[in-house]
């Protein structure tokens, strides 16, 4: 009783009572699952592949007839490494990479930031930001920056949006305690991602405020004053950004 094991990574394990016990108890605690060179690459080839194949035809080229019912693949080995090879040339010269349900996944099942056990949720506060206002990121590692399709209309053309999730509304004294989908979730206990939705053309203004220490509201890549100064408002009342 009390025995510690530790077992690397990979290692298939299963507890069983010994005869003549009629019950015991183990624990097991993992971590870093799910984060493999692997995972990352299932997140973001989809992605990479729709990308790619509005540009390049050879990925669009229809597959020969009966393909699937082949026995022999030599040919379709040889044809599907030469589209993988023009993927990574691709990835290479791109700046972007989607990684949208590993980044979700990530802050979904984060802590909210330590600011005490007895501390009241994180609420707006201090000035509000106006155009002339600099504003600063807080909780940096909280929030993140995702592209992906607008999940708010099911369209066969869906538009890109930008989204930012962030933890700080996760409950600590819920974590990890199930999602929507399990029946014996107790209510209120499910899981959710807390963020905001803004067109793509808002996706430089926020990297703005992601990469620099502090900014001003009017220097944000928006076309106008009215959006910089909406955008500065969302972030503020998410708690996401302080007002200098």
């Amino acid at each position: 009783p009390g025995d510690l094991l530790y077992f690397p990574r990979g290692t298939i394990h299963q507890a069983d009572t010994p005869l003549g016990i009629s019950c015991s108890t183990h624990v097991t605690i993992s971590t870093y699952q799910n984060n493999s060179w692997g995972d990352f690459l299932l997140d973001v080839i989809p992605g990479l592949v729709f990308d790619t194949a509005k540009e390049d035809v050879a990925l669009r080229t229809s597959i020969p007839r009966q393909l699937l019912m082949q026995v022999d693949i030599a040919d379709s080995t040889k044809k599907l490494s030469s589209l993988l090879r023009r993927l990574a040339d691709r990835l290479e010269n791109t700046r972007e990479l989607r990684s949208s349900d590993m980044k979700k996944d990530f802050i979904m099942n984060r802590l909210p930031p330590c600011l005490g056990c007895d501390s009241d949720p994180l609420t707006p506060g201090g000035k509000l930001p106006k155009i002339d206002s600099k504003i600063r990121l807080q909780f940096r590692d909280h929030a993140i920056i995702t592209v992906e399709p607008d999940q708010e209309h099911s369209d066969e053309i869906r538009r890109e949006m930008v989204y930012v999730y962030h933890s700080l509304k996760n409950r600590r004294d819920t974590h990890m305690m199930g999602t929507e989908e399990d029946p014996t979730s107790e209510e209120g206990t499910s899981q959710q991602t807390h963020g905001l939705r803004f067109p793509l053309s808002y996706l430089d203004a926020l990297k703005q405020i992601w990469s620099s220490s502090t900014v001003a509201v009017k220097e944000l890549n928006l076309s106008s004053d009215e959006e910089k100064e909406n955008l500065a408002l969302s972030l503020w009342t998410e708690c996401l950004i302080e007002v200098l």
